[in-house]
This record gives C-alpha cells, structure tokens and sequence, in this order.
C-alpha cells in the first residue's frame, strides 16, 4: 500500500513589493518530491494572477520538507499538488507575536543574518497588512514584541493610533549593524511618505509632526 508525501516544514517568500502593494492570492502549484522529501521540480498549476507571488510561490515550494511518500514502507519519489497562500488581512496576533519571541529567543542563541530577516519578514506582515487600519487594537502586541526603547518613540501615542511602523525602528535597535537593519531604514524611508499624511490626518499638529520627526531621527541617524 502506497501512502503520499505530507509537508513537514517551509519557509514563506513574500516578495517586499508584493507587501508594499497588498498583494494578496493563491498559487496552486505541481511538485515532484523526492524520496528523502525534498523538492525536485515545482510548476504552476493554477496562477494567482500576479507575477510577484507565483514566482514567490515556486521559491517558497522549493523549500518545502516533506515526509516522503512510502510503497511498502519504503519511501519512493512521488507527486503532489499543493496551494500557496498570502494573505495579509487577519492576521492572528497571537500566533504572530508567539512566532515573534521564538525568533528574538532564537537570535539571542544564534545571531544569524538569515533568522534577523526572517525577523524582519514578520515585522513587515504586521506592518504593510495595517497600514491603512486605525484600530489602536494591535498596540498591544506591538508593546511586547519590541524593546523599551523603541516603545519610548510611541510614548503617549499608543491610544491614538497604531504603532505598527516602529517595528523598523526595532530592527535597527536590536541589530544595528547587521545588513537588515540597513534594509529597514530605506523600507521606512519609502513607507513614512505616505504615513506621514496618515497620521498627520489622525494626530492633530504639532504632536503629529513630533513622532514623525521621532522616528526620523532612530532612521537617519
């Protein structure tokens, strides 16, 4: 009797443009797996319709770790067919800021540039899936994923709007010399542009342009 691979493992490539333009879909892809469950061919058996998250759906499957399928309890090449999904809306808060601290933990014991990124990755699904949300709701997981003094830049804000766009400034208190602390900087340069006329459409002047200028002080500097 023959049984099919099941997926074990995977890491999620979402492209920053994707991100950036709130891009969201489903690929369906078709993979040959090997018989030690790794992938051997991947192809797109059902678009997205976006160009940004099918190729970042074949580079996301290439990663997948199955356990391989087995014909009479030996494990043999196989194939299967598996969607990818972004999504940017809803995400859960809790799993979000559990996956967080198993990965600041983790950075703490192996100070790597793959897992500061893969960090970062997480950060910016909060970030550009509520960029357009006035709900102050998620402050509250902002609070405990970053460090004290990168809640000291949202100090009398927290109940006027969401914070989420400290969280590049957390990257570069955390790891200020890494490569990603310098992504954050030119990804907060692009997004505060437009932020800018967010919260100055929220936060009344002069307090609007002090926590702009706040934060643009943690970035430039």
């Amino acid at each position: 009797m023959s049984t099919v691979p099941v997926l074990i493992d995977y890491k999620l490539y979402y492209p920053d443009e994707a991100l950036e333009r709130g891009l969201e879909g489903k690929v369906v892809v078709n993979l040959s797996v090997t018989g030690e469950g790794k992938v051997e061919d991947v192809k797109i058996y059902r678009s997205s319709g976006y160009y940004l998250l099918d190729s970042a759906a074949v580079r996301t499957a290439r990663t997948f770790v199955f356990s391989p399928a087995t014909l009479r309890n030996e494990p043999v090449k196989s194939s299967v067919q598996m969607p990818v999904e972004f999504l940017l809306k809803d995400i859960d808060l809790e799993t979000w800021i559990t996956e967080v601290k198993i990965l600041q933990n983790k950075i703490k014991r192996q100070h790597s540039k793959e897992i500061i990124e893969e960090l970062y990755n997480l950060y910016k699904r909060l970030i550009y899936s509520t960029r357009f949300k006035k709900n102050s709701g998620i402050n509250g997981y902002i609070k405990e994923a970053v460090l004290n003094i990168t809640g000291e830049l949202w100090q009398g804000y927290w109940s006027a709007y969401p914070g989420s766009i400290i969280l590049f400034a957390d990257i570069v208190n955390r790891y200020p010399d890494s490569f990603i602390s310098l992504k954050a900087r030119a990804d907060f340069n692009k997004f505060i542009k437009e932020e800018a006329t967010r919260i100055r459409s929220t936060i009344p002047y002069p307090e609007s342009d002090t926590i702009i200028n706040r934060l643009r002080s943690v970035m430039n500097k």
